[in-house]
């Protein structure tokens, strides 16, 4: 949803983060992160959330995929690209799959499921969801460096991230007393096929969530091997996490609903503006949860530098809008500060 990572910054900024040099910057593309994609949401048993057809979003760093309309971006119109993802610099060699979350024993997860409520349907579960009553977010945990030009290092830099996250919203989550399922996760090097949503991530998008299976997938490119996109590859796999939240906690079958009723294709990216910076909010959240173990502030906001296109703009608001809704989810850590449905149209531009 944002353009590149201004790397030569970003290295400046680690620098003098850490107090030492570190390795030279590899050159990046000039282009921008491209759009992300995606296809609507089909209902799924209760209790946990189920999708229900909406149009495609699409994630900051990459794309949601809901089930139900292919061809169609959330926000966008037939055939466009939304959102804002890097440009993708060709198809690499491997492709590697995150370990499944650990399972939780019978007895426990039985006893769990049955001191959960559903949350509540329709707009109350954007505006009044009971995730935005609980307490602040904490967590912390330990996250490896990611050693230059080394494609394991930053697999299990990414892969810690979205274990600690898991440990941050499923403690929300409870909290909330809501049924919850940690979302499996793929970091791969060139697109790879999902079995509902097709070939992940979205084409241009740096990241994709797919509603029906409720997976997300990042790609990982030449460039982003280096201690200088730590925050970059930190944010994309926050936001796509914050996707997977939206879709337990039946926001994302509220877009769907507001997609389909909205009149217009003005309309219709104010909707999935709404989505995605409230995603962009929640990956704040996350990130300011564990911002012990996390790059340092100004490596995040050194992300949102420069401009994108027009369309992505529509489609996942400009990028001071996108820093601000980080920036609320971040120094709040709490997910009550990321309703972005209340707000007038003047806050999600």
């Amino acid at each position: 949803m944002r353009r590149l990572l201004p790397l030569l910054v970003a290295c400046v900024l680690l620098a003098a983060d850490a107090g030492q040099a570190v390795p030279a910057c590899p050159p990046v593309p000039a282009s921008a992160r491209p759009p992300e994609t995606v296809p609507a949401a089909a209902p799924m048993p209760a209790p946990a959330p189920s999708p229900t057809p909406a149009p495609a979003p699409v994630t900051g760093t990459g794309a949601v995929i809901l089930a139900g309309r292919p061809g169609t971006e959330s926000g966008t119109a037939p055939g466009t690209e939304a959102g804002t993802a890097r440009a993708i610099a060709g198809p690499a060699a491997v492709v590697t799959v995150a370990a499944a979350p650990a399972r939780v024993p019978l007895a426990r997860a039985e006893k769990r499921e049955s001191e959960t409520i559903l949350p509540p349907r329709g707009r109350i579960a954007a505006v009044g969801n009971p995730l935005y009553a609980v307490a602040k977010a904490r967590g912390g945990c330990r996250v490896p460096a990611i050693r230059a030009g080394r494609w394991p290092s930053a697999e299990k830099y990414m892969e810690a991230v979205a274990s600690c996250l898991d440990r941050v919203w499923a403690r929300q989550f409870a909290l909330a007393r809501i049924y919850y399922t940690l979302p499996p996760r793929r970091f791969v090097r060139h697109r790879v096929r999902d079995r509902d949503c097709g070939l992940m991530p979205a084409k241009g998008a740096k990241g994709t969530y797919c509603d029906q299976t409720r997976t997300f997938y990042v790609i990982v490119e030449r460039y982003d091997l280096h201690p200088a996109a730590a925050a970059d590859l930190a944010e994309v796999v926050a936001h796509e996490y914050g996707h997977h939240v939206q879709n337990m906690a039946y926001i994302s079958d509220y877009m769907g609903e507001a997609y389909d009723d909205a009149g217009s294709l003005a309309k219709r990216d104010t909707v999935n503006r709404r989505l995605e910076l409230q995603a962009e909010c929640f990956a704040g959240v996350g990130i300011g949860a564990l911002r012990r173990s996390m790059p340092s502030w100004p490596l995040f906001r050194s992300i949102y530098q420069g401009t994108i296109s027009d369309r992505a703009v529509q489609d996942h608001g400009a990028m001071p809008t996108q820093l601000r809704w980080l920036q609320k989810g971040y120094r709040s850590a709490r997910a009550g500060a990321c309703d972005t449905w209340s707000p007038p149209k003047r806050e999600v531009t």
